[in-house]
């Protein structure tokens, strides 16, 4: 699995199918229970998928322990390559709350993958992480980021 992961980071990268999209950056989103985050950053992958009819949008939020809100930020890129080398990995975009929470908002090509990264070690590490009770997470399915997120900005 690890050998297969590491193959697909590869052929992304090689491919220049990855990139940081500006679409977003600054921009506030107000969620759906009235907390607003911005946009941190966003890092996606051309999709080679020729349908939306699958897909889900995985959205976590959690405070990290310890660490400073502005360490964080920067700490928060060391995931990226594990992330980029999860089948099925489409798009992620970082936000921050005033109050220090991060949310992450993620395209999946597929709900089960969505599924499966709650399960993944990336996540396992984002949850010992995180201060204790903060970590949530849901997951939409049929969903398109980009206009999940489109409703969002204020």
């Amino acid at each position: 699995m690890l050998i297969k992961s590491i193959k697909l980071l590869f052929m992304r990268l090689l491919s220049r199918r990855i990139h940081f999209s500006k679409a977003y950056a600054g921009k506030t989103l107000l969620m759906e229970d009235g907390k607003k985050f911005q946009v941190i950053r966003d890092i996606k992958v051309d999709s080679t998928q020729k349908s939306d009819k699958s897909v889900a949008v995985f959205k976590v939020r959690f405070k990290f322990s310890g660490l400073p809100l502005a360490v964080n930020k920067r700490l928060s890129m060391i995931p990226a390559p594990f992330l980029l080398a999860k089948p099925g990995f489409c798009e992620k975009i970082w936000t921050v709350s005033e109050d220090g929470y991060f949310q992450g908002i993620y395209q999946w090509a597929t709900k089960e993958l969505a599924e499966a990264y709650s399960q993944s070690f990336i996540f396992k590490v984002m949850t010992k992480r995180s201060a204790e009770g903060t970590l949530s997470y849901e997951i939409i399915p049929d969903r398109v980021l980009p206009h999940y997120v489109k409703r969002l900005i204020k």
